[in-house]
């Protein structure tokens, strides 16, 4: 979910900004010295995850559709060309890394526009399969400009030589993770 941007909030209800130095400072007093520094780009790469979701779903909000809603989409539209294996909510959830109870918080949500549809599966009625509406595909393909425009504008203070050392970088830490958890796109 997003956080509520600044001017959302009277002068009374905002805390003040911290910046990072205090968090440093905690840091200090709670990790190992030879920790801290990794610690501090950890700290970072977090808070730019948070504010990369923020950006991402103000852009989406004109579409009525958050980052979540669409990655969620979006994975059906790459499942799509196989009926036979639809994905099941519980798979969604895991691929998503979500648990299933938000997975199908999501699915409801997602239904009621008409941008996905669940079907019984008819061998087994326990099983419920998940597609993506003509509806949600045309969504998608209105939105995914929109969305690939923010991401790249992500980038826009960085030169060439930065932007492929980050892709690299970034790359190699997303391969680690994904062998970490054991889970991957």
């Amino acid at each position: 979910m997003r956080r509520k941007i600044e001017q959302d909030y009277s002068k009374e209800q905002q805390l003040p900004r911290l910046g990072i130095s205090p968090y440093l400072e905690l840091m200090k007093k709670s990790v190992s010295s030879d920790l801290t520094e990794k610690a501090h780009i950890g700290l970072l790469l977090l808070w730019i995850s948070d504010n990369i979701q923020d950006l991402v779903d103000l852009k989406l909000e004109p579409y009525g559709i958050t980052e979540s809603k669409l990655d969620l989409l979006l994975l059906l539209t790459l499942h799509s060309n196989d009926k036979a294996a639809s994905p099941t909510p519980s798979a969604l959830a895991s691929r998503l890394g979500i648990r299933r109870a938000s997975a199908t918080a999501l699915l409801d949500w997602l239904e009621k526009r008409n941008w996905v549809k669940r079907t019984v599966n008819t061998d087994n009625r326990r099983m419920v399969h998940v597609e993506i509406t003509e509806e949600g595909r045309r969504l998608v393909r209105q939105v995914l400009p929109e969305f690939w425009t923010v991401l790249a504008s992500l980038m826009s203070d960085m030169t060439h030589e930065e932007q492929q050392v980050l892709l690299k970088l970034f790359g190699k830490m997303n391969t680690s993770l994904e062998k970490r958890l054991g889970v991957g796109r």
